[in-house]
């Protein structure tokens, strides 16, 4: 249950972002905006590859632990470079942070 919320929410949030990283600089189009979609496209594939493999769960989640990390690092990069708000930086942090707890609680249970 936990991996299918867990799923749902960062696909929302890749398609939330999708326009705010959009509206970076083209210096950093092949650079942090690439960066940070492959971020999400590596959880969602790990989230989707631990939901059917018991045997490498463990290491998949935290690979999904360490991706977060990593977009939370970008995404502080970002709003340094005042590439994104900071409502909006607020916002991913928190969403971000949400995804992290949904993701301690499928490593807890598993």
């Amino acid at each position: 249950m936990d991996e299918l919320l867990l799923y749902k929410k960062t696909e929302v949030l890749l398609l939330d972002c999708y326009p705010v990283i959009r509206n970076f600089p083209k210096a950093e189009k092949f650079a942090l905006c690439q960066e940070i979609k492959q971020a999400f496209y590596r959880m969602l594939r790990n989230i989707t590859i631990a939901n059917n493999v018991k045997s490498r769960r463990r290491a998949l989640q935290e690979e999904i632990d360490a991706d977060i990390k990593l977009l939370l690092v970008l995404f502080n990069v970002a709003l340094s470079q005042k590439y994104v708000s900071k409502g909006k930086h607020y916002q991913i942090q928190v969403k971000l942070s949400e995804i992290g707890r949904i993701l301690g609680g499928w490593m807890r249970s598993s």
